[in-house]
């Protein structure tokens, strides 16, 4: 898997240091650059050429919204964008949205929020890939209404039939999904505790999505023996 190439930015070091670490967790993105201020990015960007950046507002130099309309103007293949800032005025909130950011996040948020953006957006970056792959050629308007369907943001398009339809009284799309994630990421399967743990969940919660899954076809049940010689249910996941 290709790593996506990301410049983090933020005036904070430490938070930088924070963000960066929650970046190469993630395992899907690269940490190609860190900046503390607003002109530093956009050098850094104009020399790294990052596929995206987490970018502050509130910078000691400029705004975070002036960095975001000179990126755009940046020769080359654009930077995605996604805000992670304290700034919470309407104004600011617009500005970032008519410049185009992906996700606008606002501090503070725990791991779990900036996690499932993270997952979102390189759903955003795979669907983008899988049409490219399709044709070099002019894109029709079918295949541009899947593109933007698949936006993050906006509903990801269903891996599988276990996404369609309404879900059970009590189970959330957003949860699904991450609880899905969860299950992804783990090559050998994990127990309802492990997912809980994870994503800050009750076991009891975990479970029911876990179970759910295994109803549609897109998880097993693998039991693994403890020391105690009792099997605790492992979820694997098979849905590709």
């Amino acid at each position: 898997m290709n790593l996506i190439r990301t410049l983090v930015v933020d005036d904070d070091q430490e938070i930088a240091g924070v963000h960066s670490g929650f970046l190469l967790a993630h395992g899907g993105f690269a940490v190609v650059g860190v900046a503390n201020s607003g002109s530093e990015a956009l050098e850094k960007v104009r020399e790294l050429k990052p596929e995206l950046m987490l970018l502050d507002i509130h910078l000691p130099d400029m705004s975070g919204i002036e960095v975001l309309r000179a990126a755009r103007n940046i020769p080359g293949d654009p930077v995605d964008i996604i805000a992670i800032t304290a700034a919470r005025e309407l104004e600011t909130v617009r500005a970032a949205m008519a410049g185009g950011v992906l996700h606008y996040l606002v501090k503070p948020f725990n791991s779990r929020v900036l996690m499932q953006r993270l997952d979102d957006y390189v759903r955003h970056r795979a669907s983008i890939v899988a049409h490219s792959s399709v044709s070099a050629g002019p894109l029709d308007q079918e295949r541009i209404d899947r593109l933007l369907a698949a936006g993050p943001g906006k509903a990801a398009p269903p891996a599988s039939p276990a996404f369609t339809g309404s879900l059970p009284k009590g189970l959330s799309q957003p949860t699904l999904e991450s609880v899905i994630g969860a299950l992804r990421s783990s090559g050998t399967g994990s127990s309802a505790s492990e997912v809980a743990a994870q994503l800050g969940l009750a076991r009891v919660s975990a479970r029911r999505y876990l179970e759910y899954l295994v109803t549609k076809g897109n998880a097993r049940i693998v039991p693994k023996y403890g020391a105690a010689g009792r099997p605790e249910k492992f979820y694997v996941w098979t849905a590709g």
